[in-house]
């Protein structure tokens, strides 16, 4: 019932924005309504009331209409909307026009009314565009027929708002440019209340200390990051590498056999005058003694690696050549070969659950060497690169679901680094972290059993510790109080 209460919180607090003018709050609230009850009528009347372009407010007008077809205002607003905008194959309901008896004499004011709001809608039309062809808001004068319409007392069947039910709300909506507004091929023209079928029951999800945690970082005074094993909430912390070797980027096979993790390795230059370097490691998951060197790069740079799903191949970032990019290697340290090559900055990789996919952050998009990365996929071939985000700012640090159906990232869009979901294919992209009061949220990845998404944020104290926040952005946890700067995590992968 809690979740029920939010829901008419919404919706009343989204109408109450909308009649004061607010457009902005107004659609938030009103798009999480929609998102959690795709059939609420009164929030789909209220967001086309406040919708910023003609075709969104005609969406919405449809959407009412299909959850009621009998619902005079929507049926109205959208004769009006048809009036001032006419598409064809419009799917607005219309009354049977009956002619005239006689021919009536029109008053010349309203022609010229009409005319000068036709005139206005036509040339901003036209103006949007020469602008780039992007939608833009409809008039003022259309805005006030709608609202006039929304706001009159006419008889209908929607449901009055103190009344109604909703269901919990998953997450923040994003606008993006490439938001796809998509009505359900089918609909119920009435609605017969019926029981509520409890829902099936659901394992109880798993607590942190459950899993296997692996973790660099810098503890102290220690010159290097050092590695660590504990449980996933931090309990039972050892040391299983020193900090004088330099141990950086851990990440587990997902197999769970192996991990792969970057140290520094000192050799002798053209001088005789050793030399530092980050190089790729793999180790057996219980002997970390035994670990092997599959790369000899000798570059300054050598971070993010990530597994294929065959626990085989793997994935990692140099700046072998000059620029950072993506590199491909087996994990026998054969196969080398370069997977990008831009003058732009590549890294953060991570390979998709099914192997089709890598995703990775990176600055080729806008404007090379900007440090503003988007979040791109690339085929293992390297044949076939797809651009999934283009906010303003940066988005980086994409991980996927242990089933690949969704994936989660950081993004500085709104100023401070938060940590968002959305789609494989970069649609639906919703805000987890709602309120952080401008900390620093970074690294998120999944929880090993799906239903947790963990990341590293400064909310609470200076060190960047552990937090979790289920996937409707309703709950978050901190996990850890280390006093230790954490630099990497991965979680030993789960096996039901």
């Amino acid at each position: 019932m809690a979740a029920n209460r939010s829901a008419d919180e919404r919706l009343k607090a989204g109408i109450e924005a909308a009649r004061r003018g607010d457009r902005v709050n107004a659609q938030k609230l009103l798009r999480q309504v929609t998102t959690s009850d795709p059939n609420n009528e009164v929030a789909w009347m209220w967001l086309a009331s406040v919708a910023e372009s003609l075709q969104e407010r005609r969406t919405c007008l449809e959407r009412a209409l299909r959850i009621n077809p009998n619902n005079t205002r929507a049926q109205e607003a959208l004769r009006q909307l048809q009036v001032v905008s006419p598409r064809s194959g419009g799917q607005a309901a219309r009354a049977p026009r009956r002619m005239p008896d006689a021919p009536r004499s029109i008053n010349p004011a309203y022609l010229i009314v009409g005319g000068l709001v036709v005139l206005a809608v036509i040339g901003a039309m036209v103006i949007g565009g020469i602008l780039g062809g992007q939608p833009q808001p409809p008039n003022r004068a259309t805005l006030a027929v709608f609202d006039a319409l929304v706001n009159t007392a006419t008889p209908s069947n929607i449901p009055d708002p103190d009344t109604f039910t909703a269901t919990p709300f998953y997450g923040v909506i994003v606008d993006q440019p490439t938001l796809v507004w998509t009505l359900p091929p089918t609909f119920t023209p009435t609605f017969t209340p019926t029981g509520t079928a409890a829902p099936p029951p659901t394992a109880t999800p798993l607590p942190a200390s459950a899993f296997t945690l692996l973790y660099t970082g810098l503890s102290g005074s220690d010159p290097q990051p050092a590695m660590y094993r504990s449980a996933g909430d931090g309990s039972g912390t050892q040391l299983i590498g020193a900090s004088t070797l330099g141990f950086s980027d851990v990440v587990f096979a997902p197999n769970g056999q192996a991990v792969a993790f970057v140290r520094a390795v000192t050799a002798a230059g053209a001088d005789g005058a050793p030399i530092s370097s980050p190089e790729l490691f793999i180790a057996p998951v219980d002997n970390l003694e035994a670990a092997r060197q599959v790369t000899q790069m000798g570059g300054t740079k050598l971070a993010s690696p990530t597994w294929a799903p065959d626990s085989i191949q793997l994935v990692f970032v140099s700046d072998l050549g000059g620029d950072e990019n993506l590199w491909y290697i087996t994990e026998d340290g054969n196969n080398l070969r370069p997977m990008t090559s831009n003058p732009g900055v590549d890294k953060d990789p991570a390979w998709s659950p099914d192997g089709e996919v890598i995703l990775y952050a990176s600055d080729q998009g806008g404007q090379p060497g900007s440090g503003l990365t988007q979040i791109f996929s690339i085929t293992p071939d390297g044949a076939t690169i797809t651009q999934l985000t283009s906010s303003g700012n940066g988005s980086y640090s994409p991980a996927w679901s242990p089933d690949g159906t969704r994936v989660v990232f950081a993004s500085d869009r709104n100023g401070d680094g938060d940590i968002y979901l959305m789609d494989p294919h970069g649609q639906r992209p919703f805000l987890l972290t709602v309120d952080d009061r401008g900390a620093e949220d970074r690294l998120p990845v999944f929880s090993p059993d799906g239903r947790w998404v963990i990341f590293l944020s400064n909310r609470e104290s200076e060190l960047f510790q552990l937090y979790r926040v289920d996937l409707e952005g309703r709950m978050i946890e901190r996990l850890t109080n280390l006093d230790t700067l954490i630099q990497a995590f991965s979680f030993l992968p789960y096996r039901r």
